[in-house]
């Protein structure tokens, strides 16, 4: 009997097949019980801060008007918003810090108990977003635009804040890295390791600080006392989650 030479082709390339997955299957049984190893290391936590004084102050502001009609009222509230804008540039603030963020026009109603609403007038209101960079002065420069604008303006709200934090994140970032090198060579230690190269970081910034209270009467005389700001101090923190290689 004859046995095709494309038979024997046939029953090779089969005997090949099997002894290649013969053989991936020892690599990887191989590679399983530990005969490639992995690098070991340990993962830790650092953090840094550091206390800043705030060196801005954000102002949320807004001017209002009340009319007999709505074109007067927004008439009003125009001349108010100028006012306001002419005395912060007056003082030093950028065009560029001044921001309007939102204008409205809506009726003021009357309500009696034997009738239906009446319009009584209505009412214009454009609100302001406020970047003052010097933050020492930036309570003279608030009381001067309420003398400025009069009753019309309203101050509802500051902040100081840090207006660049690159500089305190570079050393918050620094004490960060510092402590968590310092964590992990007392690890290494313990275990009887040496440290290795950092593998990888993960960080993040948070931010705190105090609140202002500022208290400011709507008009004020010629001898009334300075408004202050209370800058206070804000913290940054950086914390970093590292792994290092342990040798």
């Amino acid at each position: 009997m004859k046995i095709k030479s494309t038979h024997l082709a046939s029953a090779a390339g089969v005997l090949f097949i099997a002894s290649l997955i013969i053989s991936l299957m020892t690599v990887l049984h191989g590679s399983t019980n530990g005969n490639l190893s992995s690098p070991r290391y340990v993962s830790v936590i650092g953090d840094g801060s550091v206390k800043v004084t705030p060196d801005s102050v954000r102002v949320d502001a807004s001017v209002s008007n009340l009319a007999s009609t709505s074109a007067a009222s927004l008439t009003a509230t125009a001349k108010s918003a100028d006012q306001l804008r002419t005395s912060l540039k007056g003082a030093g603030v950028d065009a560029k810090y001044i921001q309007a963020v939102n204008l409205s026009t809506n009726p003021e109603y009357s309500y009696s108990n034997n009738g239906p609403a009446k319009i009584t007038g209505y009412r214009s209101t454009q609100n302001f977003s406020i970047v003052i960079r010097d933050a020492k002065n930036s309570g003279l420069i608030i009381q001067n635009a309420q003398s400025a604008v009069g009753n019309a303006l309203s101050i509802n709200s500051t902040s100081p804040y840090v207006f660049d934090q690159k500089i305190a994140e570079s050393n918050a970032r620094t004490l960060a890295i510092a402590s968590a090198r310092e964590k992990a060579a007392s690890y290494a230690s313990l275990t009887g390791s040496k440290l290795g190269a950092v593998l990888s970081v993960d960080e993040q910034v948070n931010q705190s600080g105090p609140v202002p209270l500022m208290a400011m009467a709507k008009t004020m005389g010629a001898t009334a006392a300075p408004v202050q700001v209370d800058l206070g101090q804000q913290t940054i923190t950086i914390t970093v989650t590292t792994k290092w290689e342990l040798r």
